[in-house]
This record gives C-alpha cells, structure tokens and sequence, in this order.
C-alpha cells in the first residue's frame, strides 16, 4: 500500500464516546474516560509509530521508517507525509513552521521546515551524549546531556548560551522526554521513574515528582499532565489500562483520568480541552479523550 497525503480515514461508526465516571482515592478525584477511535492505522502504510505530537489543527505521527504524517484533526485526512532522513526512533518537536529532530549519529538537530522541504542542522558540542530537547524559542533549544548539568540552553548555531541547574545527584537513567512551558517557564524533564520540573529563569529545580513509572509529559495552563500504567491503588479491576496524573507546578496531585485503553504516547491540546493517544492495539489507532470537567 503506498504513502500518500490526500487519503480520508472512514470509520463504519464512532467506537466509544466520553463517558466519564468519578471516585475518590487517596484524597484525590479519579475519572474513567472512554475514547473515540479517530485513525485506524492499519488503514494505510506505517511501520511502527513511535511518537504523536499536535500543533494548531494538527497531529504529526512519527514512525520508524523515518516517516512523519501530518493528519488533519476535524477531516481526518492525511495531509502530507514527510520523510525524515536519520530520523528514526529519535526525540521528535514540532512548531507553526518545523519539525525537529535529535540526531545523535551527527550529534545534531534536524530542522525540516515545512513550507519548502528543506534541512538545517544545527550541530551541537560534541564533547557529551545527548538524550533529549526542547524548543525555547524560534532560536534557542533545551538540550539535556550526560553531564553535570541537567539541561543547557543552545542556539541554532550550536553556541552554549547558557547551562541549565547542576544535577543533584548522578545515575545512569535517561531522559525519556521533555517539554517546556514559555507561559510560566517551567521546563519538565521525564526520567523513568520522576519528573524533574525545573524554573528555565532562576535555572532551580522546583520540584521532583516521584512515580513508579512515567512514559510522557504534558504541561498545559498551570498543570503537568503524566502518562503512567494504572496502578492497583486507582484500580481494582482495569489493570492494563492508562492513566494520566495530574499535578499542579508545585507538584501536588490535582486529579487522575483512568483511560479505557493502554496508550504509550500522547499529546494534549490545550484550546479543544482534548487528549490524543497512541496505543497498544495491534492496528495502533490513535484515540481521542475529552477532558470536559478539567
């Protein structure tokens, strides 16, 4: 089956609409959510997806044959399908303009820009290992290393602007992901198990949120929203399902949604109050959840 944009993904009818079912646990409010299938990707050729992100009126799915789809989320077309040379399994970000990548083979960042095509790198010091990014602004990225600083800030020159905190202490776990927060410049790092939030203007770190397991972050308005497996504590009976904990910037826990489905990446936008998921199943859909009591 070949790649290409234009194609629209019918469903025979809508899976499972938001039903949302609330209990208390532990002093905090848990909600059940049910979601709606949106892309069947079997539907079309994708070979592993690996990473969902969204920007404006989009969704761009990353996969490991070094393809990224840009999917409209009203119509649910594919709009165009780029591919990413080097870019397979790789921390992936996105903008209005861009999507970037981190290349460790070059150590570098790899700028595609949308509108024409066209790669910049911007080759980073090569004195380090580098596990993740972030994007600052237009011109400067969040980089996090091996070394004793927890992140650094760099330009797209690949000049050291500035170093980031000094670690607290070192271990061997490495950066799952990372997002930054411009609106209260909060920067949040996932380790495997702990979130490290982090003030990008005093470079202090604010707080660590301890959790058995993390797999994603997303910082909307003054909440940090985390990816977790359900726990048995949220649960007695739905133990393969997802949950996402939320935590204020201080890093108290506000509220956990128990996802009816296991889901191993997601993305949040902020202006519909909607979650999009990437799971498990063997058709790998991408599932929609509509956060209304947030």
């Amino acid at each position: 089956m070949l790649k290409r944009p234009g194609i629209l993904l019918t469903l025979a009818s809508i899976l499972m609409m938001y039903t949302p079912v609330s209990f208390s646990s532990g002093g905090r409010d848990s909600v059940f959510l049910k979601g709606t299938l949106l892309y069947n990707l079997d539907l079309f050729e994708v070979y592993c997806p690996y990473e969902l992100l969204a920007c404006d009126d989009y969704l761009y799915l990353f996969d490991s044959d070094r393809s990224c789809y840009k999917l409209d989320k009203q119509s649910r077309e594919i709009m165009d399908v780029f591919t990413l040379s080097e870019c397979s399994k790789v921390p992936v970000n996105v903008d209005e303009e861009n999507i970037y990548a981190l290349i460790n083979a070059n150590t570098a960042i790899l700028q595609y820009i949308l509108k024409n095509g066209q790669y910049h790198y911007t080759f980073l010091p090569a004195d380090y290992a580098y596990e993740g990014f972030a994007l600052y602004d237009p011109n400067l990225f969040l980089v996090a290393d091996n070394s004793e600083y927890v992140y650094r800030l760099i330009n797209k020159e690949g000049e050291m602007v500035r170093n980031g905190c000094l670690r607290t202490e070192m271990t061997n776990d490495t950066v799952s992901c990372m997002q930054y927060n411009a609106e209260n410049e909060v920067l949040a790092i996932v380790f495997p198990h702990c979130i490290e939030i982090i003030e990008t203007g005093s470079a202090l770190l604010k707080t660590r949120i301890q959790l058995e397991h993390c797999l994603d972050v997303s910082i909307c308005d003054d909440s940090i929203y985390a990816l977790c497996p359900v726990s048995t504590e949220n649960t007695k009976d739905q133990p393969n399902h997802s949950c996402i904990r939320v935590f204020d910037l201080e890093g108290n826990a506000l509220k956990t949604y128990i996802l009816d489905t296991t889901i191993r990446r997601f993305c949040f936008s902020e202006k519909e109050g909607v979650l999009y998921g990437l799971t498990l199943e063997e058709e790998l859909p991408i599932v929609k959840f509509e956060l209304k009591d947030r």
